[in-house]
């Protein structure tokens, strides 16, 4: 963190030194233009910004927007701004700069942001922000990038343990990381393939071969030809999803876990009814298709 204050100290510098142009656009309009240093009258509005923004003024804090950011942003800050208990950012470095020839300016900033929210959460966050200036010498707009300390509570890319049955094997110990490989799609249209007993449908989303440990300790294993018999014993199928988890180890192959809180009613056409609650983990392989799936089910809560 230091080293990042001084580099911005250095940069700075060198700035002062040429009291010409620096650096280079690569991409867009500006494309191959320099940069050169802003006003420390956009750096101190963005000063008195913070100073509304610790204080969880959101009033006080849009006033110093354009028209038009306050028009697509101002609605979401002000609900963001009603989840905070109070907020505490400390500027570490600010470098104003502008693309030669541009009548808007850039505010550089490094900080660290400590939020406590309403409801009991707390977030301590590492910001680098980019406040961008209109020729009025308004807010227009706001980019910001964030590092996550690991000592915070929460919004961590990793975390969590697997303790695996081969203690001291590669992936014991391991922490955990959301997945995002089309998961949750695919099991929304897993249950919606499932209940309307749509063999295709169901079947494109499972691997060759998909091994089932059920409720009751057994254990099969079905291929694909296999579901349309399986199909045609019920008469009718409810399953209603509550919650889907994916995740996968972290720092390993992309085949990931998905955990799914559901409820389940099927009718076979003997009349029988099977009625539970469900925890099922379906496992995800290589190719993004289901080869797994464990399940633990209880009778429905009582309500």
């Amino acid at each position: 963190m230091k080293k990042m204050v001084l580099l911005g100290a250095f940069v700075a510098s060198a700035f002062m030194a040429n009291a010409q142009t620096a650096g280079k656009i690569f991409v867009g309009d500006n494309q191959g233009k320099p940069m050169q240093l802003g006003s420390d009258k956009n750096m101190n509005t963005v000063l008195e910004a913070t100073k509304a923004y610790n204080a969880v003024d959101h009033d006080a804090e849009v006033a110093l927007w354009s028209d038009e950011f306050i028009k697509t942003g101002g609605e979401n800050h002000k609900k963001s701004m009603a989840t905070l208990k109070s907020v505490t950012n400390k500027p570490m470095a600010m470098l104003p700069i502008k693309i030669q020839g541009s009548s808007g300016e850039i505010v550089m900033v490094q900080s660290t942001e400590e939020r406590v929210f309403k409801n009991g959460s707390k977030q301590n966050l590492n910001l680098f922000e980019l406040f961008y200036f209109d020729k009025a010498g308004k807010i227009s707009n706001l980019q910001q990038y964030v590092n996550i300390p690991a000592t915070n509570e929460f919004g961590k890319t990793s975390g969590g343990k697997y303790i695996s049955s081969k203690p001291g094997s590669e992936s014991d110990g391991s922490s955990l990381q959301f997945s995002n490989r089309g998961e949750i799609a695919a099991m929304e249209n897993l249950a919606k393939a499932y209940n309307a007993m749509d063999v295709q449908g169901f079947t494109s989303l499972m691997a060759d071969e998909l091994t089932i440990e059920g409720f009751d300790g057994s254990k099969v294993k079905l291929t694909k030809d296999m579901i349309p018999a399986i199909f045609a014993q019920y008469k009718s199928l409810d399953w209603k999803l509550g919650l889907i988890l994916p995740f996968k180890l972290t720092n390993t192959d992309p085949a990931s876990g998905i955990m799914v809180y559901s409820t389940e009613k099927r009718v076979l056409k003997d009349g029988t009814v099977w009625d539970k609650d469900l925890m099922e983990l379906f496992g995800f392989n290589l190719a993004g298709k289901i080869d797994s799936i464990t399940q633990f089910s209880r009778e429905k809560t009582k309500k």
